[in-house]
C-alpha cells in the first residue's frame, strides 16, 4: 500500500503557485485589483513554464543520447521548435483577445488571463497531466 500512495503523490502534484495566484486574482472584487494582481500571476506562470520546459527538454536530451532511433528524429530540436511555436501562438492569441475588446474595458485583463491559462495548460501538458483540469 505504501508504494501506491507514494506513486499517487508523484503523479498528481499539488496545485502550482501560479494556479493558486491566478484563482486569487480572478476572485478580486474589482477590475483594478485584478489589474494589479495579474502581472504577478503571469510572472509566476512563466517561471513554472520555464521549469517544466527545462525538465522536459532534459528528458528529450536523455532520450536522444540513449536511443539511436530517437536521435535520428531529433527530439531536442523538435521540443525547442514546439516551445517557440507555443509562445508565438500564445502571444498571438493574447493579442486576438485584446483586439476583440476593441476600446472597451477588460481587454487587458482578458489578455492577461489568456496568457496565464495557456501557460498553466502547457505546464500540465509537459508534466503529463491533462489540460482540462486547469483553473
Amino acid at each position: 500500500m505504501m508504494g501506491t500512495s507514494a506513486q499517487s503523490a508523484e503523479t498528481v502534484p499539488p496545485a502550482s503557485k501560479a494556479a493558486l495566484l491566478y484563482r486569487q486574482c480572478r476572485n478580486k472584487n474589482t477590475m483594478a485589483e485584478q489589474r494589479d494582481c495579474y502581472p504577478a500571476a503571469i510572472r509566476q506562470s512563466e517561471v513554472e513554464l520555464k521549469a517544466a520546459e527545462k525538465k522536459e527538454r532534459a528528458s528529450m536530451a536523455e532520450l536522444e543520447a540513449i536511443s539511436p532511433g530517437s536521435a535520428e528524429m531529433h527530439p531536442v530540436r523538435a521540443f525547442d521548435e514546439a516551445a517557440r511555436a507555443f509562445r508565438t501562438f500564445r502571444d498571438a492569441e493574447s493579442q486576438r483577445v485584446l483586439a476583440s475588446y476593441g476600446s472597451g474595458n477588460g481587454g487587458e485583463l482578458a489578455a492577461s488571463e489568456t496568457v496565464i491559462r495557456m501557460n498553466l495548460d502547457r505546464i500540465k501538458v509537459l508534466s503529463g497531466q491533462t489540460a482540462e483540469s486547469a483553473p
